[in-house]
Parts: structure tokens; sequence; C-alpha cells
């Protein structure tokens, strides 16, 4: 072979290995474009995700509240009745001491169940 035979054999092998290289790095480019649209992707769901549970903790948080107030007026409530059941046994006892006619009526045959409400 001649001279110029090699030359052109050596000029060919090096844009092959030129264009292999290239092929290479073209498919790392690929890979890389792949790779950042899936972190994109992978990015917008979490913020979308991120977004639903703040939604979420923020209903929590007013059904929380509500809760509270429900419980703090059912507290308010039973304490009224509370009042109003002692008051009520209170002013039968007083009406039982100072009334005659509520003493005998008492005394006589009062139904069990009454008896037992009255004398606990």
């Amino acid at each position: 072979m001649t001279l110029r035979a090699y030359i052109a054999l050596a000029v060919l092998l090096a844009f092959m290995t030129l264009g292999g290289v290239a092929l290479y790095y073209r498919a790392e480019a690929a890979d890389a474009a792949k790779e950042a649209q899936q972190a994109i992707s992978d990015r917008d769901t979490a913020i979308a995700a991120n977004k639903a549970q703040e939604a979420t903790i923020g209903r929590l948080r007013a059904s929380a509240e509500a809760n509270d107030r429900i419980m703090a007026q059912m507290a308010e409530q039973i304490a009224a009745i509370n009042n109003a059941t002692a008051q009520t046994s209170e002013d039968i006892g007083k009406l039982k001491d100072a009334n005659e006619g509520v003493r005998a009526w008492l005394a006589g045959l009062v139904p069990p169940d009454i008896d037992r409400l009255l004398n606990k």
C-alpha cells in the first residue's frame, strides 16, 4: 500500500472514531434530556401532592375547630342541665320540708321509680 492509502485509511478511521464519539454523546444527551423531563414530571407530581395535602390539612383544622366549638357548647349545655337538675332537686326538697300537703303526698303511695329519684 502506498502512503496515500495509509493516510486515507487513517483519515477514515479518525472520522469513524469522531462519528462514534459524536453518536455516544448524542445518546448521552438524549438520556439526560429524558431524565430532566422525568425530574420535571416528578417535581410537578410532588407539588400537586403537597397542594392536596395542604388542602386536606386546612379542612382538618377547620373540622377540629368546629368540633372544639361544638364540644364547648355541649359542655355549657350539660352544665346548664346539671344546674337545672340540682335546682329542681333542691326545690323539691324545700317544698317537701315546707309544705305539709306535699310531705303527705310523698309519704303516701308514690310510684317506686319516683321515690327512687326523689330520695337519691
